[in-house]
């Protein structure tokens, strides 16, 4: 083409260019790479890396005095591209820079060197300010014709403050365009075109000013110091002339860019849950006396001894046969409002471990601790907290009780046989309506085996909305217990040698942004999901998408029980991607956005829920579990 129709057609180009500089495609797939060591380089590949493979053009990408087909490039990590043709077989660039293209000599390429196009050389890394994410990414199929390399959140060598992006594109026509976003600092670096092999001895010129590079050199470049950097938020279109004769670059335009509103996938909020689960207890906290009065009365939970702990189960309806009323000797302890009472029985009683308690503690609120002081002293308001520092081997109906209200009965211990009794016989609740709501519990210990039975004849049908924490917790200290629905949790078996299992978040991320030039299938991701049943090697979940995302989340504590940190993030349910069961804890699904559904600006919320047994690792479903993840804000553009 001539001089003149290179000018002609710079409009054109600069418009195309804008409609194709959001980040998108894929990921450039940069490995370690350094122009001294190759792929044996150790450095990390944002500081020093190259993609590997080289990257297919769809076309030839032509550059006047180069009469190689230029079919492929390799990405720099260091903002530069090299291209070659793709029968000379190279594995890596020839000539590339050390540490960025920041010298005349690196500019031009040894002799055989390759052909290079510079947006940002310079020795670069990744940004480490809050909220970067590094990438870079390659776009050759959005707009024909074009390829797009995408350099996103990057800082000079060692700088602490800097996150700037920029972009080069490669037109067909053999025309380059740069686009710089905000934000840049000045620096030692080159910014050109150069067809390598030790092109040219133009000098360095100023780009802002147009200039052409000498005739028949085929390299236009400037060398930039930290006083001189002008290009910050400016769109640089340089255009060849391959005229035989002439064979030069042109900077034909340089004018502010204007990013253009991107297609994205965001991240928002947190999924649920994060904590270190063991074995090491076996309790349900119920957020008011009524709730506990509804799964309490007439049941039992049985302890039987093993030699780490205990299996557990829920004997439902088996209160009533089994209690054993105080008799008029039994012996009247915790006799007071928050008190505690020690006693030795007449025994040592086996405990897990291989030992024995010869000291037991009954607490006026409900702690009956195998040891000589007592779980929670005289503490009244339960939290799972408050269990995983306490050291004792402890039993638990805690909330306020009160045995020194007017009308209360007693707290009482008696040996009968080789079973010791400990009743809470028509125990008063603190607080609350009626004012005369007692309960009437009971620990059954067997002396001999150290089996252990809890049973609930009558609990207070009082309406106080105190917190109730039942269960157990085997000695020693550890991680804040979750709390599970009792009756649905066993056969359960409490071992204080088992490995902990550490429990994330439910994660969600989507990939590609949803460009609708004409459509994308994205993908969304969950991990981290809970196994559906314990050992079972299931994992059950599913997703939503939603027009109504709520970005500060809605906390589900009072729509679903016990599921505190837990927020749904959408506020419809518009359409449900599919359930699915998988083999590990992963899983994706899958959406096409088009313009035909959908315009530009359309947002999308998107939110996983997956569903397991409540014996592991929660329990917070009458009949089922539910983990949420984040909430994942999708946004469509047409680029």
């Amino acid at each position: 083409m001539t001089r003149s129709l290179a000018l002609l057609s710079a409009a054109a180009l600069l418009a195309a260019a804008a409609q194709a500089q959001c980040p998108q495609g894929t990921t450039a797939g940069l490995v370690k790479w350094s122009s001294g060591s190759g792929y044996a380089s150790t450095f990390a590949a944002d500081d020093e890396g190259i993609t590997n493979p080289p990257v297919a053009l769809p076309f030839a990408f032509p550059m006047p005095g180069v009469t190689a087909n230029l079919d492929q490039m390799w990405v720099g990590s260091n903002g530069e591209i090299y291209l070659s043709d793709s029968t000379a077989g190279l594995l890596q660039p020839a000539g590339g820079a050390s540490f960025g293209v920041d010298s005349l000599a690196e500019m031009r390429g040894p002799a055989l060197g390759s052909p290079r196009i510079v947006p940002m050389g310079d020795d670069q890394q990744s940004s480490v300010v809050a909220g970067a994410v590094w990438s870079v990414t390659v776009d050759t199929t959005s707009v024909a014709g074009q390829a797009t390399v995408t350099w996103v959140d990057m800082r000079r060598f060692g700088n602490l403050t800097d996150r700037f992006s920029f972009t080069a594109t490669l037109f067909s026509s053999g025309a380059v365009q740069f686009n710089y976003g905000t934000g840049i600092a000045g620096d030692a670096r080159f910014v050109g075109i150069s067809i390598g092999n030790n092109e040219g001895v133009g000098p360095s010129q100023d780009l802002t000013t147009l200039p052409t590079s000498l005739a028949t050199e085929s390299i236009i470049y400037e060398s930039f110091t930290a006083g001189t950097w002008d290009l910050s938020g400016q769109s640089v279109l340089i255009t060849p002339d391959f005229t035989p004769g002439i064979e030069t670059y042109a900077v034909t335009s340089v004018t502010p860019y204007v990013a253009p509103t991107c297609a994205s996938n965001t991240n928002f909020g947190a999924g649920c849950f994060s904590y270190v689960y063991d074995q090491d207890d076996f309790l349900q906290l119920f957020l008011d006396v009524p709730a506990t009065k509804l799964a309490l009365d007439g049941n039992a939970l049985q302890f039987t001894l093993q030699p780490n702990g205990y299996a557990v189960n829920w004997l439902a309806g088996a209160a009533a046969g089994l209690y054993v009323a105080p008799t008029i000797a039994a012996t009247i302890v915790a006799n007071g409002d928050d008190t505690t009472t020690s006693w030795s029985p007449s025994v040592a009683v086996p405990v897990p471990g291989g030992g024995t308690a010869a000291t037991w503690t009954v607490s006026s609120n409900g702690v009956l601790t195998a040891a000589a002081a007592g779980n929670q002293g005289t503490g009244f308001t339960p939290t799972l907290a408050a269990t995983a520092t306490a050291t004792g081997l402890a039993w638990y109906t805690w909330t306020d009780h009160n045995p020194s209200e007017a009308g209360s009965g007693k707290v009482k211990r008696e040996e009968v046989g080789n079973m010791l009794y400990v009743t809470f016989d028509g125990v008063e609740h603190r607080g609350g309506t009626p004012t005369v709501a007692p309960s009437t519990f009971q620990w059954q210990i067997n002396m001999t085996t150290g089996d252990v039975t809890m049973l609930w004849t009558n609990y207070s049908a009082s309406n106080a909305t105190n917190d109730v924490l039942v269960g157990c917790t085997l000695a020693g200290t550890g991680p804040t217990p979750a709390s599970r629905t009792l009756s649905t949790s066993t056969p359960y078996t409490l071992d204080s040698t088992a490995s902990p299992v550490t429990l994330v978040p439910m994660t969600l991320s989507a990939t590609p942004p949803p460009v609708i030039n004409p459509s994308t299938l994205v993908t969304w991701t969950a991990n981290n999901i809970v196994e559906a049943q314990p050992s079972s090697g299931l994992y059950l979940s599913t997703m939503f998408l939603s027009v109504n995302p709520i970005p500060g989340g809605f906390d589900l504590t009072g729509i679903l029980s016990n599921v505190a940190g837990c927020n749904a993030y959408i506020a419809s349910l518009d359409l449900d991607l599919g359930a699915q069961v998988t083999l590990a804890p992963t899983a994706s699904w899958s959406f096409t956005f088009d313009n035909v559904a959908f315009a530009p600006g359309n947002v999308i919320a998107a939110q996983a829920v997956a569903l397991f047994d409540p014996s592991f690792p929660l329990a917070n479903g009458a009949n089922f579990g539910y983990q949420f993840s984040n909430g994942v804000r999708s946004e469509t553009q047409p680029q």
